[in-house]
């Protein structure tokens, strides 16, 4: 059974995680619902670089942050431009791309930190957000996964930068992997297909046929990578929501044809 739950506060609808959140760290997903947004937008978009209008945007971070006593000017945000490139951030990162998209950091998915209070935040309309936490070095990690970051093993670099900059063990980390778009709807071309078999040799049950047409588990791949790094699987937390398939839940990108929403990513320590 998932870890994930949905709860409620100060009017927005996240999930998280109780046993995250009891060993002191942030964690949650937000949902398409309570905020003030409209239109395609409706109702807790928290993508600045969507179209929609900045107050209102700024005004769900907002509320979405205070859940977690955390105010808006403390996170840090990426570009996200669907790579593999992972960054350590600290203080002197806070309030990047928090209240403008121009500043967020550039050409980079992942961000990782071991300074409590600095909080990592993420956007997200299909692709999988996929959560590290360090237990023994008290760090914590945060990537953006869609098909490209998968094919170029974002989740695998993320761990391999936490190594780096922190001295975790794959054997202390916990991760989680949030919603995203499931093989039930994320149908890909036939070259694709066979890239995917290619990149990914042994890995068991990624593409699922249904008559002519072929679909990719996301996150059936980043698990089965996961334990390939050694990852405990006792330690990995799946969300099986599929975006796609919420639409009074959750923004997908694929789904409504490209103009929708942002949900959120939130990760930072307590302590």
């Amino acid at each position: 059974m998932s870890a994930w739950k949905l709860k409620k506060g100060n009017g927005i609808a996240f999930y998280t995680i109780d046993h995250w959140l009891e060993a002191g760290v942030n964690i949650a997903f937000s949902t398409r619902l309570g905020g003030c947004s409209e239109g395609a937008f409706t109702s807790c978009n928290l993508g600045l670089h969507v179209g929609d209008e900045q107050d209102k945007v700024l005004t769900n971070r907002e509320k979405f942050l205070e859940n977690f006593q955390t105010e808006l000017g403390q996170s840090v945000c990426c570009q996200q431009v669907h790579g593999d490139q992972v960054r350590r951030v600290d203080h002197q990162q806070q309030g990047r791309g928090a209240f403008l998209y121009e500043t967020s950091l550039p050409e980079c998915d992942g961000l990782i930190t071991d300074e409590p209070g600095v909080t990592l935040l993420s956007f997200y309309a299909d692709c999988l957000a996929i959560y590290f936490f360090d237990l023994q070095h008290r760090a914590v990690g945060l990537a953006h996964s869609g098909w490209k970051g998968t094919m170029n093993r974002i989740a695998e670099k993320t761990i391999a930068t936490m190594q780096r900059e922190f001295a975790s063990q794959v054997k202390d980390l916990w991760v989680a992997i949030g919603p995203g778009i499931g093989p039930c709807c994320f149908e890909i071309s036939p070259a694709l297909a066979d890239e995917v078999m290619v990149h990914f040799p042994g890995f068991e049950n990624i593409l699922q046929a249904k008559s002519v047409k072929q679909y990719w588990d996301l996150s059936a791949t980043n698990h089965q990578m996961l334990l390939r790094q050694g990852v405990n699987p006792d330690h990995i937390s799946i969300c099986s929501l599929c975006t796609a398939c919420n639409p009074h839940q959750l923004f997908s990108y694929r789904r409504d044809n490209g103009k929708t929403g942002r949900m959120g990513a939130l990760l930072s320590l307590k302590y």
